[in-house]
């Protein structure tokens, strides 16, 4: 497999009615997705079976977990292990933009 290198700020893309997945690459043993989500939008508390890292790009939010909401900005990274309730929602005025690496 060759390297991909993106600037994540062209693949930003935002959809009126869900948050947003871009599929960015894909390699043997991992997947790489930017998620993007308008103020208000949210992804729902779930649980996958392998680990997940999550890097906010843009924007403000709230980690949604099994405990109290973990707020997130720009620079924070969130390291998920597999089994982990994990979600998040854009409680901000603006795009919520993040990165996210997954086992699979």
């Amino acid at each position: 497999m060759n390297l991909i290198h993106i600037d994540y700020k062209d693949k930003i893309a935002y959809s009126e009615e869900k948050a947003n997945k871009i599929a960015l690459g894909e390699g043997a043993h991992s997947r790489t997705t930017l998620w993007c989500l308008k103020p208000g939008q949210h992804i729902h508390a779930h649980v996958h079976a392998g680990d997940h890292i999550w890097i906010v790009l843009e924007g403000k939010g709230r980690y949604l977990c099994d405990g109290e909401p973990l707020p997130i900005a720009p620079g924070r990274v969130l390291i998920i292990p597999a089994g982990l309730s994990h979600g998040v929602e854009n409680s901000g005025s603006e795009g919520l933009v993040f990165a996210s690496i997954s086992a699979g």
